[in-house]
């Protein structure tokens, strides 16, 4: 059985499910924004666009799909392609599921996590810190 991210590279180590990770999105993308782009592709629960890192050129969100079969499709039809509505490709893969995110902080600050599971949880922290550091 073909894995979803075959092929793909990014989230092929994450297990799919509704909620995903999205990178190289325009510096003006809002939450709006984000739904109305990924709702051509199936019904979306919800959506956070996260803060602008610090020397990044593009910003990163999730997208909650409603259902496994629409997040395997975006997966496999939209990562590294250019979506309708947007004038660049994005990356596109399953997000670190949640009960592994609120177990992982705090535990070996980080050593031995894939790249992309840092760089999700770096994300996540940096949105939630807003401000920080002004």
């Amino acid at each position: 059985m073909a894995s979803a991210g075959k092929g793909k590279g990014k989230g092929a180590s994450n297990p799919p499910s509704e909620e995903l990770f999205v990178t190289g999105l325009p510096m003006d993308c809002s939450d709006e924004l984000l739904k109305e782009i990924f709702s051509q592709y199936g019904t979306v629960k919800d959506v956070k666009v996260l803060p602008p890192a610090a020397g990044k050129k593009a910003r990163a969100g999730f997208v909650d799909m409603a259902s496994v079969d629409d997040a395997k499709w975006v997966v496999q039809h939209v990562h590294t392609n250019v979506p309708q509505g947007l004038s660049s490709p994005v990356e596109v893969s399953y997000a670190i599921p949640r009960s592994q995110r609120n177990s992982a902080k705090g535990k070996g600050k980080g050593k031995g996590m894939p790249p992309e599971m840092m760089m999700q949880m770096m994300a996540m922290m940096m949105s939630s810190m807003a401000g920080w550091g002004k």
